[in-house]
């Protein structure tokens, strides 16, 4: 440490505080929050009442001709109407375990190694479509360990990898500091680094992939492409479009795992945009439900607070501080590609 640090040390401590800052939720915020929430439930199941609830009367109406129609085949061949019931019922039952014929073509077992192969990665992603589970009580069990270890597991490895694809992404940042720091303030960069980063996550994460689903799923169009690599990308997963279920599918299994490696890069993908946006302070929503406890602020969403770390030779423990910065600091930039305060 140079003389003009150590004669400066004593005026810094006089201007920090020892005490670490603490950062509390506000109840009202987040009581008007949880409000929010709530109406923005309500509004979207109004939404989806009006826009698909007259879709399910058609296909109720379609229905019910189609069953009056073979009652009355199935009648007049001399079944009995709770034999024609218990052919319906068994008929459901079986398609919902993914077993019917089409085409005079009966579907592929579910527990092919294509397709387990899939479905195990469903549930370490998270993803889970639902329409195949384990019927068995061995299955069940196995399920609930398997989740156990394998989800804490993955989640690792996805935020490992997405430390690399980090990497890229500040090498990104960097050069737009380098291109454009002189122009623009920080957070202006921000969010160029962000509109370039969902511009590419757009394209090759779900624009190509769709296209590609279309040409191999024939009874998919692109919307409908495109609503399947979001709903499981987002780990929402309602199972309505499953790769790979057509009775003559080519490749089922090289097929199948092909699209398990994709819904595993393009999670961590995902993990990198969501890095990148709360990157930005200006979209990140939680810091409106965060106050200042005792008249202070974190200093992650404080502007004028500098963190830095103060070291006891003699036992080796490092303490950090915070103070509050009344200048306006000189920005620079360093080739992480982040803005750093001198």
């Amino acid at each position: 440490m140079s003389s003009q640090q150590r004669l400066a040390m004593p005026k810094v401590i006089d201007r920090i505080e020892a005490s670490p800052w603490q950062i509390r939720e506000t109840n009202v915020r987040l009581a008007i929050g949880l409000v929010v929430l709530f109406f923005y439930l309500l509004i979207g199941a109004i939404v989806f009442v009006q826009i698909e609830s007259s879709n399910e009367e058609n296909d109720m109406e379609a229905y019910q001709e189609f069953r009056t129609n073979w009652n009355r085949l199935l009648k007049e061949a001399g079944f009995k109407e709770t034999d024609i019931d218990q052919l319906f019922t068994d008929i459901r039952i079986m398609a919902l375990k993914g077993i019917w014929t089409e085409k005079n073509v009966t579907t592929e077992p579910i527990w092919t190694f294509g397709q387990a192969f899939f479905f195990v990665g469903a549930l370490i992603s998270t993803v889970g479509y639902g329409r195949v589970s384990p019927r068995t009580r061995e299955g069940k069990f196995f399920t609930i360990i398997y989740c156990l270890i394998g989800i804490p597991m993955t989640l690792a490895l996805l935020s490992a990898l997405v430390v690399r694809l980090k990497k890229p992404s500040a090498w990104l940042r960097c050069k737009l500091n380098a291109r454009l720091g002189h122009l623009f303030h920080d957070s202006q960069i921000q969010v160029f680094h962000l509109t370039f980063v969902c511009t590419l996550l757009l394209l090759f994460v779900f624009i190509i992939p769709s296209y590609i689903f279309t040409k191999i799923e024939t009874d998919w169009d692109f919307l409908d492409a495109f609503f399947y690599c979001f709903v499981s990308l987002t780990t929402i997963g309602l199972g309505e479009y499953v790769p790979g279920d057509q009775p003559d599918q080519q490749f089922r299994t090289f097929y199948k795992i092909v699209v398990t490696v994709y819904l595993i890069f393009g999670l961590s993908c995902m993990m990198l945009f969501l890095a990148t946006l709360y990157d930005v302070q200006q979209l990140n929503l939680s810091r409106f439900f965060l106050t200042r406890d005792n008249g202070y602020i974190n200093p992650s969403y404080d502007d004028h607070c500098e963190t830095f770390s103060i070291t006891n030779q003699n036992y080796g423990i490092t303490r950090n501080y915070t103070r509050h910065i009344n200048e306006s600091p000189v920005t620079t930039f360093e080739t992480g590609g982040f803005y750093q305060s001198e």
